[in-house]
């Protein structure tokens, strides 16, 4: 939304001299994404009895501007490489791991006693 634009409430000694208003939209569906403004001033002319006089019309400007089109196959590539990468690194980790020495593929399997006070006991 864009604020109700009052003339009078400006800057000292600047009379308004144009109000832009931006819209950025997809050129895809044309939606509009967002709605800036601009204010532009002047500085206000004296008549000779030492007052500023105010101009009677001001300029309003409406610029569209397109927003640049993502590029979602190349984002999907980069994602599935990225998994690929990460997959792989852990199947390399599982099958040549750092504690490959016992057999087990780099983990060992340790069976615990666990009790708790009413007397229930379970075995890991």
């Amino acid at each position: 939304t864009i604020d109700v634009y009052n003339p009078l409430q400006r800057p000292g000694r600047k009379a308004l001299d144009t109000l832009v208003i931006k819209f950025v939209y997809s050129a895809s569906d044309g939606s509009i994404h967002s709605v800036q403004q601009e204010t532009r001033y002047i500085h206000s002319q004296s008549n000779g009895g030492g007052r500023n006089t105010m101009p009677k019309s001001f300029d309003v400007e409406y610029v569209w501007i397109e927003e640049a089109d993502v590029d979602l196959d190349s984002g999907v590539f980069t994602l599935f490489a990225a998994v690929l990468l990460i997959a792989m690194l852990g199947m390399l980790d599982i099958c040549c791991g750092k504690n490959g020495s016992d057999g087990n593929g780099g983990t060992s399997a340790t069976t615990s006693k666990v009790s708790s006070s009413d007397g229930f006991a379970k075995r890991l």
